[in-house]
């Protein structure tokens, strides 16, 4: 059974709180009101064969993991106050790999200064990670993954692909940038966010479900990809937008905001080093048109591949590179 179907099913099994202000895949965390205020939760669990976080360096792990967990509080306008987390080590590790990890989740939470509350320790080879995360909403609106129908601008932080190519590569996951600040910002001008957990293409994907009757043209060319991947893709002979369409995420923040306003807003995204790498509005032709400046000109007409719902890893990438050489064949970006 398929990830989303499976959590369909799941969630059809028991009734929504009365308190909670999302549906479904609505908001990357849940929004639940408490007493006058609204609050985001989520939780989140992680593995290397699913999530293709390598661990040789425990530290990096560790912070990776909780840039992870918190990634969806901040999508969803809310501000981390509260983690926990179940931990689940291999009955033989190494008291440094457990400080090291401790030490990646501590300096995480310490920059937000969001407390840990505890959690629960078991064994797993070669590990498992649940990471659960709380924080208040600000706003009265908070961001979701629906967008309005008036024209938007959209956004994403950082650059894109370093975490796809580590794994294509075989080499250590890239440290996730924790993107707090920016989402303070965010909060200020976005009508909506999601992050890019399973990578930008997943994100596109999950926003396109959720605005079904909205048309997003994307600009290939202006997307930020990660330094080195032009360079890998051209030894290697794939398509660099391989790096896009992998299920690795890299935790940025995809958003949108008012296009009417985009050209006054757009000095103070930029210095968040954000990118506006597209256009949404309503046409007749919904979807997600991919645009590149040698005249290339798709539609994505299905979900990437998942690693969840492959084999292996090995099996994911093979599945992402037919689906990029079937879209961008191996030419590259001018």
């Amino acid at each position: 059974m398929k990830e989303y179907e499976l959590i369909r099913n799941i969630a059809g099994v028991f009734p929504r709180s009365k308190c909670q202000r999302n549906e479904l895949f609505e908001c990357d965390a849940e929004i639940v009101q408490i007493g006058d205020d609204l609050w985001g939760l989520t939780m989140d669990d992680f593995s290397p064969a699913e999530d293709l976080f390598t661990s040789e360096d425990p530290v990096r792990l560790g912070a990776n993991l909780a840039v992870a967990t918190l990634s969806d509080l901040l999508a969803a306008g809310a501000e981390p106050k509260f983690f926990m987390h179940s931990v689940s080590l291999p009955r033989s590790v190494e008291r440094e790999f457990v400080d090291g990890l401790m030490e990646g989740i501590r300096t995480v939470l310490g920059s937000l200064n969001c407390a840990m509350c505890g959690g629960d320790v078991g064994t797993a080879c070669p590990w498992r990670f649940c990471g659960f995360g709380m924080g208040p909403i600000s706003s009265a609106h908070p961001l979701t993954r629906r967008l309005p129908q008036e024209p938007q601008a959209l956004w994403v932080t950082g650059s894109l692909g370093d975490a796809n190519l580590a794994a294509l590569q075989k080499t250590q996951t890239p440290q996730f940038e924790l993107r707090s600040k920016e989402a303070a910002l965010i909060r200020s001008y976005a009508t909506g966010c999601i992050d890019t957990s399973g990578g930008l293409f997943d994100a596109l994907w999950l926003l396109h479900e959720q605005n079904p009757k909205l048309r997003f043209d994307v600009r290939m060319n202006d997307i930020p990809i990660a330094e080195g991947i032009d360079h890998a893709a051209a030894t290697k002979g794939f398509p660099m937008e391989s790096a896009l369409l992998g299920g690795a995420g890299e935790y940025e923040l995809l958003f949108a905001t008012p296009e009417t306003s985009a050209s006054e807003i757009r000095d103070r995204l930029s210095s968040i080093d954000a990118t506006c790498i597209g256009t949404i509005g309503q046409d007749p032709q919904a979807g997600i048109h991919l645009h590149r400046r040698d005249g290339l000109e798709k539609i994505l007409t299905k979900a990437p591949p998942c690693p969840r719902a492959a084999a292996n890893a090995e099996e994911h990438v093979q599945e992402v590179m037919v689906m990029a050489h079937h879209l961008f064949g191996t030419s590259e970006r001018q």
